[in-house]
C-alpha cells in the first residue's frame, strides 16, 4: 500500500461574503443568502442601528484529529461568512424574520406602514 506524502499546511479560516439575491415585494423585502455547510445554530443575524449583519461560522475541517491518527493531507478549513447591509427607514426593524433551510438563509424585512403602497380613493 502506497502512502501519500505531501507537506501538510495549516489553513486559516476563509472569510466569505455570502452570495445574495434581494427582491422587493409589496409588503416586504426578501434577502436570500447562500451560506452552505452551516446549521441554524452556526448563524447569527444582528441589527445595530441601520446595519443588518449576517454572520456564520462552520467548524468543518477545524483540525480535530482523532487520537492515534496523523494528518497526511488537509485542504478543508473552517469557513466564516460575513456580510453587512444598510437598511432604509422604510423597513420596520421590529418585523424582521429569518429562516435557514438547505444552505439558504432567507431574511424577510417587512416594510413599515408608511412605506407600503396605498390606494387613494377618488371622490365625486
Amino acid at each position: 500500500m502506497a502512502i501519500i506524502k505531501r507537506k501538510v499546511q495549516e489553513y486559516q479560516p476563509r472569510v466569505i461574503q455570502p452570495l445574495v439575491n434581494i427582491r422587493e415585494e409589496e409588503k416586504e423585502i426578501i434577502l436570500e443568502a447562500e451560506m452552505a455547510g452551516l446549521t441554524k445554530d452556526d448563524i447569527s443575524l444582528d441589527l445595530k442601528g441601520n446595519e443588518l449583519t449576517l454572520k456564520g461560522k462552520s467548524g468543518r475541517g477545524d483540525g480535530t484529529i482523532p487520537k492515534g491518527y496523523t494528518v497526511v493531507h488537509k485542504e478543508r478549513c473552517p469557513l466564516e461568512y460575513i456580510r453587512t447591509f444598510i437598511i432604509g427607514e422604510e423597513i420596520d426593524k421590529n418585523r424582521i424574520d429569518a429562516q435557514y433551510e438547505n444552505g439558504i438563509l432567507k431574511v424577510r424585512l417587512a416594510k413599515s406602514e408608511a412605506a407600503q403602497p396605498k390606494k387613494v380613493e377618488i371622490k365625486e
